[in-house]
C-alpha cells in the first residue's frame, strides 16, 4: 500500500471522528481527533511534494494552531482564533500575488464577475448585520477578519476567471470552503446556535484544507474550458 494511500485512510477515519463528535456533541472525542488532522494534511503534502513551501507550510501551522485554540477553550480564545486564520488568509494572498497574470477577461468574464461582486457583496453585508448585534467587544476583530476573507475570496474568484487553471480552481474551492465554514461558525456564535450549522463547518474546515493541498500537488495547466470562450 502507498504511504499516500495510507494517510488518505487515516484521514477520512479522523475527519469522520471529528464530524461524528460533532454531530453527537463528544466533545472528548473532539479533542483527540481533530488535531491529528492539520498533521495529515501536512504528511500528504510532504508525500506529494519534492520541494516543502515553506509559506504553506506557515499556513497548515496557523490553521493547527487556531484548532488548538478552540479546543483548549483558554481566556480569550475566540481573539487567538481569529488572529491565527486571519494570519492564515494574509499569507494565502501570497499565492494570489505568486500566482498573477496579466489580465485578459472577456465581455462574458467582466459580466459573470459583476455579478458576482454584486452579490459576494450582498452575502456578507448581511451575515455582518446577522452577527454584529451580538459581537461585543469583539467587534473589531470581526470586522477585519470579515474584510480580509471578503477581499481573499474575491481575488479567488478573479484569478480564476483570469487563468482558468487547476491551480486557481482548487485554491478557489479551498476558499470558498473556509468561506462557508466561517460563516456557519459565526452565525452558530453570534446569531442562532444549530447543530446544523456546527457540522457543516466541521465538515467544510476538512475540506478546505484538503483542496489547499490539492492546489499546492496540482499543476498550473489551463482547463479546456478556457478555450470555450475563444
Amino acid at each position: 500500500m502507498k504511504i499516500r494511500t495510507l494517510i488518505k485512510i487515516f484521514l477520512v477515519i479522523a475527519g469522520s471522528l471529528c464530524v461524528l463528535s460533532t454531530a453527537m456533541q463528544w466533545p472528548e472525542l473532539e479533542f483527540y481527533a481533530k488535531p491529528t488532522t492539520v498533521p495529515l494534511f501536512f504528511m500528504l503534502y510532504w508525500f506529494s511534494v519534492k520541494k516543502i513551501d515553506g509559506i504553506f507550510l506557515m499556513v497548515l501551522c496557523m490553521c493547527f494552531i487556531g484548532d488548538i485554540f478552540l479546543l483548549t477553550g483558554v481566556q480569550d480564545y475566540f481573539i487567538y482564533v481569529l488572529l491565527s486564520n486571519g494570519l492564515c488568509y494574509i499569507l494565502l494572498f501570497y499565492f494570489l500575488y505568486k500566482n498573477h497574470k496579466p489580465i485578459e477577461y472577456s465581455n462574458t468574464d467582466i459580466f459573470y464577475l459583476v455579478i458576482f461582486f454584486v452579490l459576494w457583496t450582498l452575502i456578507v453585508y448581511e451575515i455582518y448585520e446577522a452577527i454584529s448585534p451580538n459581537m461585543g467587544e469583539i467587534k473589531p476583530y470581526g470586522i477585519i477578519y470579515l474584510i480580509i476573507l471578503y477581499f481573499l475570496f474575491t481575488g479567488a474568484v478573479f484569478q480564476y476567471a483570469n487563468t482558468r487553471s487547476s491551480q486557481a480552481l482548487w485554491f478557489l474551492i479551498a476558499i470558498l470552503n473556509f468561506v462557508i465554514c466561517d460563516s456557519c461558525y459565526a452565525l452558530d456564535m453570534f446569531y442562532i446556535n444549530s447543530i446544523e450549522f456546527r457540522i457543516i463547518n466541521a465538515i467544510y474546515q476538512l475540506l478546505a484544507v484538503f483542496f489547499l493541498v490539492k492546489f499546492r500537488i496540482s499543476s498550473p495547466t489551463s482547463l479546456k474550458l478556457r478555450d470555450l470562450d475563444n
